[in-house]
């Protein structure tokens, strides 16, 4: 049926998880004097009158009903029943949505005939498509319903099916279509969403298995003293826990496989620099793998200042990397196995000698998949080991979730010497003032980044672009202290020009688009200017705030709102206002636009679950990860029967 096709419903397991948006209770009738344009409800009264007319563009049948507080007008443009079964006295209960034209009336309402109707009390509402009907979508859910009342294996526990009131998986799927009142649709949901976390959590706690029982690659980590003797400044206590975390991990006789969170400055590099240091110390090549080429050559720049005094070579590579230094660059490896090799996608090609891999270093793992982790990982023996790092702070329940296959690493505290940033709203009537600030900061030797949601201009919106803002100010005051552009669409090696040129002060103000959102690190750079703030996510805006105030000087960051900016987007601007804290950020921008959004490009094999949500459903999270996970055996068996539930998606290592 092609309109079943249009929700995904292929199967029975797909119609089992298709479950109602919401219920209309039945048992709350509503007088008809209190019925209101727009309400969704249940009327039950009398038909006083009925209208059949002829052929035309009108309605075939109407209907004048009544209860004892007033009448209301039933539409029908069909003359199929229910419609024509409706007579002058007879007792009908209708439910439906209360709509105003000469009056109010509901059109195509579900009835329900005689004293005693057979209209469940809890009557469930789908998400539709055009040409499909509710009373349809009831009939198929109750039929596929019958179908599996003795097919639905369990998956769940027994005690937790038991502690919500139901005796098994097909009573709680029961619960969730047709329940007897709205707590048991609520209890009945939150097992189906279980399930979903559980299986899941389940295969990646399979994976975590299959690593342990790998054989990993013995390092031996470097002195902790040592590393934060060559450092000008020392370690934090979370830096120096998080190594100590990474050198027990190495000596395992498993793979390491650790998740790094940690909020912007909160110093991770130097953590990947002390693992990649431990692995080239050892006798084997550390590989990193930024997203960006930009983000590369920042990893390059600084992990060759924390490696030179321990004479261990860094190269790097990227698409851009010409041929010549291409083949450099293996001779180097392959004669000296003893260095870290930093770069983007282009670490993964063929060619690319890296038989000798201690440690692969992954930043910002969202924008990666698990296919191609795997790709450098999979094969050797003993198995190298691997270290994530997020540059976006994660929600705990994402992290539990997304993540459940690597151990996790907080950096919760952050380097001393950095300098406060205040983060301000700015009103039409203060643009004036925010640009006098910008030229007292430029004469005091410190740099700006302005930033722009958009390239270039579209007839499509009104955004003032950066390609347009650059060149106002190229030919301000401000374009004396000399003014780069910056966006996604420029090559890489322009990218890396124009970055380079910031850091070294050859231009002090940066207009860019959220290209510079991660991988830019230049200590004078203290004001941000953020126009259009409120067409940005949350944790966006907290990255690209990070770019600023990473040295010892003081900081200002300025959103400023675009015209039209809705009071749900002026609030959400206050939540950068009144905290620093990216956790608390990250929290309220999952609630606020959903776990897609807030990890960024999904990883290959990560399902979008159909009805566990990640932002409402952390106490579900930490539930299923306190119950005992499904055996391996088992959830290989069990992953080609549930394979509905993420819609034929493969799942990762099982």
């Amino acid at each position: 049926m092609e309109q079943l096709e249009k929700l995904s419903l292929h199967t029975v397991g797909d119609v089992l998880l298709h479950l109602p948006r919401r219920f209309l209770d039945r048992r709350m009738v509503t007088p008809v004097n209190l019925l209101r344009k727009g309400m969704e409800a249940v009327v039950s009264g009398r038909i006083v009158s009925v209208s059949r007319h002829g052929r035309g563009r009108g309605p075939a049948i109407t209907a004048l009903f009544s209860d004892d507080t007033g009448s209301i007008t039933l539409t029908f443009f069909r003359k199929g029943f229910p419609a024509s079964k409706l007579a002058e006295g007879m007792r009908v209960t209708a439910c439906g949505t209360v709509e105003e034209y000469r009056g109010f009336n509901m059109v195509h309402p579900e009835l329900y005939f005689g004293e005693d109707s057979d209209a469940p009390g809890m009557l469930p509402v789908y998400r539709l498509t055009s040409g499909l009907t509710q009373a349809a979508m009831r009939r198929l859910t109750d039929s596929v319903l019958e179908a599996t009342a003795d097919s639905l294996e369990e998956l769940l526990p027994a005690d937790a099916v038991s502690r919500e009131g139901f005796s098994s998986r097909w009573d709680y799927y029961r619960g969730a279509h047709r329940p007897e009142d709205p707590q048991e649709a609520l209890r009945a949901r939150d097992l189906v969403a279980m399930e979903e976390l559980y299986l899941y959590r389940s295969v990646l706690e399979a994976v975590r298995t299959g690593d342990r029982a790998l054989e990993g690659l013995p390092l031996k980590p470097l002195s902790l003293e040592r590393f934060s003797g060559s450092l000008p400044w020392p370690l934090t206590d979370a830096q120096e826990r998080v190594c100590l975390e990474i050198a027990e991990d190495i000596t395992s006789p498993g793979p390491m496989r650790r998740l790094i969170q940690g909020d912007v400055g909160s110093g991770k590099t130097v953590v990947a620099a002390y693992s990649c240091l431990s692995s080239a110390l050892s006798g084997f090549t550390a590989a990193v793998l930024a997203p960006t080429e930009v983000l590369a050559c920042q990893h390059y720049w600084s992990l060759c200042g924390f490696c030179s005094p321990f004479d261990v070579p860094v190269h790097l590579l990227t698409g851009g990397t010409p041929g010549n230094l291409r083949r450099e660059i293996a001779e180097a490896l392959s004669s000296r196995r003893e260095a870290v090799l930093v770069g983007t996608h282009a670490i993964l090609e063929d060619w690319v000698p890296l038989d000798s891999l201690g440690l692969l270093v992954i930043d910002e793992q969202h924008r990666f998949g698990v296919a191609q982790r795997e790709k450098l990982l999979a094969g050797s023996a003993p198995r190298p080991h691997a270290l994530v790092m997020s540059a976006t702070p994660i929600p705990r329940t994402l992290a539990m979730t997304f993540y459940g296959d690597l151990d996790l690493s907080v950096l919760d505290t952050m380097p001393p010497g950095r300098g406060k940033t205040e983060t301000s709203i700015v009103s039409p009537s203060e643009k004036g003032g925010v640009f006098s600030f910008m030229l007292q900061r430029l004469e005091e030797g410190e740099r700006v980044f302005l930033v722009y949601p958009l390239r270039e201009a579209s007839e499509k919106s009104d955004l003032k672009d950066a390609a347009t803002a650059y060149e106002v100010v190229r030919s301000g005051p401000m374009g004396a202290w000399g003014t780069g552009l910056l966006h996604g669409s420029m090559a890489p090696s322009e990218k890396v020009e124009v970055t380079g040129k910031f850091a070294r002060g050859e231009i002090r103000v940066l207009v860019s688009t959220t290209v510079i959102e991660v991988g830019i690190d230049v200590p004078e750079a203290t004001v941000m200017v953020i126009a259009n703030a409120d067409r940005f996510g949350l944790s966006q805006l907290h990255q690209l705030r990070g770019r600023v105030g990473r040295g010892g000087r003081n900081a200002w960051c300025f959103l400023v709102p675009g015209e039209g900016c809705s009071p749900e987007a002026m609030e959400r601007l206050r939540v950068l206002v009144s905290t620093t804290d990216g956790f608390v950020v990250a929290e309220k921008d999952l609630r606020a636009r959903g776990p897609g959004q807030v990890l960024g490009t999904a990883q290959h094999g990560i399902p979008e679950f159909r009805v566990a949500d990640l932002a409402e459903d952390g106490g579900l999270v930490r539930r299923v990860n306190s119950m005992e996970a499904i055996p391996l055996e088992r959830v290989r068996s069990l992953l080609p029967k549930e394979r509905w539930r993420y819609g034929g998606m493969e799942l990762p290592g099982v």
